[in-house]
């Protein structure tokens, strides 16, 4: 016990061991303003942003993911996402007008709460 409280490097200038001299501190400082340029190009508003794209995940079985697998794997298409979204175009297509009118209804809901939720999140 004696050892410890007779540590050599105690009896250096520093009283505290723990002491590492002064604070470092940057020369010049700066905010996130002063990183504004003035040159860059205008971006749209919140109110005139009308559609937005972002990652999602839908829930899907097994086998319907190997069917958007293989049509992509066989060169069909680029992805499974390709394959997808094109069979789903397809199907869309095929639909009764009055069907159609509702879907797009539907469409331009989500793809405006999409907007909101984004431009909210900013």
């Amino acid at each position: 016990m004696s050892n410890l409280l007779n540590n050599p490097n105690l009896k250096s200038k520093k009283n505290d061991p723990l002491d590492r001299g002064k604070d470092i501190k940057p020369k010049n400082t700066f905010s996130v303003d002063d990183l504004v340029t003035p040159n860059l190009p205008q971006t749209k508003s919140k109110a005139e942003t009308d559609r937005v794209t972002f990652y999602a995940n839908v829930r899907i079985n097994n086998h319907i993911k190997n069917k958007a697998e293989a049509l992509s794997s066989i060169g069909l298409f680029k992805s499974q996402k390709d394959a997808i979204s094109d069979a789903l175009d397809y199907f869309i297509d095929s639909l009764p007008a009055d069907d159609k009118r509702r879907y797009k209804l539907q469409l331009e809901t989500l793809e405006e709460r999409d907007v909101r939720i984004r431009n909210n999140k900013k």
